[in-house]
């Protein structure tokens, strides 16, 4: 979801394709044995699930204090809906750059 918003944002049309995790692996089980592996078994089943515990607001809210999973009230951070702050990072990497929206550069 998050790659399809920055690829409409940026007007780039990528080939998106879902790969099975059992595909991956086979490759990632080539690749572990580079120096420094980009790829292992053990990063596709990790990159392969959620690892954010599905708690409402109060269950984070009534956590004891050991084991506590932290959250951004918790770090007094507060978040920026990603609408309105990505396009003044984003638009520079549409094909043209941002000469293609402004006037006179052409």
């Amino acid at each position: 979801e998050l790659a399809r918003f920055v690829y409409d944002i940026t007007g780039q049309e990528p080939t998106l394709s879902d790969i099975p995790a059992e595909v991956v692996k086979y490759g990632a089980n080539i690749l572990k044995f580079e120096g420094n592996p980009i790829m292992t078994p053990d990063l596709v089943d990790l990159w392969s699930e959620d690892y954010l515990p599905d708690m409402t607001s109060e269950e984070y809210a009534a956590q004891k204090t050991k084991d506590k999973v932290f959250t951004m009230k918790d770090l007094d951070v507060e978040s920026t809906p990603i609408e309105k702050v990505a396009f003044r990072y984003l638009y520079r990497f549409r094909k043209g750059g941002h000469f293609i929206l402004a006037q006179g550069y052409h």
